[in-house]
């Protein structure tokens, strides 16, 4: 028997929701293998045991908890986190990377999360085969280091807060920190700055 290439851990406390999200899974052509689990610690109990790529969940749940939450995706920055929105009003969360509603169809839900998977799988193969940055990308991150906004970074090259974004984005994939410190350490370590140089 091969192993599934997907592990997808869902962090829902309604057993109908749960369950409903694990038929569509099954039903579609993803080669997953569903964990439920129902706290934060129990995702990190099964952290540390299986290779999660990607975590459904509530973004509600995480109130008050963001800071577990983000030490959570920091030790394992390959987990990539799909929101279930259920439809009352909220924002999209900085913690969730996709989301989808109750209300989607299974064919838009299986698309979400395959994007991510394509995503997870992409950022990967960038990291393994090179995590130089360009020319450009490190002009953004030398200003992003110097604590510029993205308007700020934008103006100072002569190219648009667009632009900007991607090349943020690039760099996010190619190094796998998604943090403005961790950002200042990957920049200082690649003697990309220098620490007497880094305005404060």
């Amino acid at each position: 028997m091969r192993k599934p290439s997907l592990h997808i851990a869902i962090l829902e406390p309604s057993r109908i929701i749960c369950e409903g999200l694990q038929t569509v899974l099954y039903q579609s052509d993803l080669d997953c293998r569903i964990h439920r689990i129902e706290t934060l610690e129990e995702l990190t109990e099964l952290l540390e045991t299986v290779p999660v790529d990607i975590l459904i969940t509530n973004p509600l749940q995480f109130v008050n908890r963001e800071k577990e939450v983000r030490k959570i995706r920091k030790q394992y920055p390959s987990l990539s986190v799909a929101g279930i929105d259920y439809g009352i009003i909220q924002k999209q969360s900085m913690l969730t990377d996709l989301s989808f509603t109750l209300y989607d169809s299974a064919e838009h839900i299986v698309n979400v999360l395959s994007k991510l998977d394509k995503q997870n799988r992409s950022a990967a193969l960038q990291k393994n085969e090179d995590d130089n940055l360009t020319k450009r990308e490190i002009e953004v991150l030398t200003g992003l280091v110097n604590g510029q906004m993205n308007k700020e970074i934008a103006d100072s090259l002569n190219i648009s807060i667009h632009t900007v974004v991607r090349h943020r984005k690039n760099i996010t994939m190619k190094t796998g920190i998604r943090s403005q410190s961790g950002l200042t350490i990957y920049a200082i370590s690649k003697k990309i700055v220098a620490i007497e140089d880094i305005e404060i």
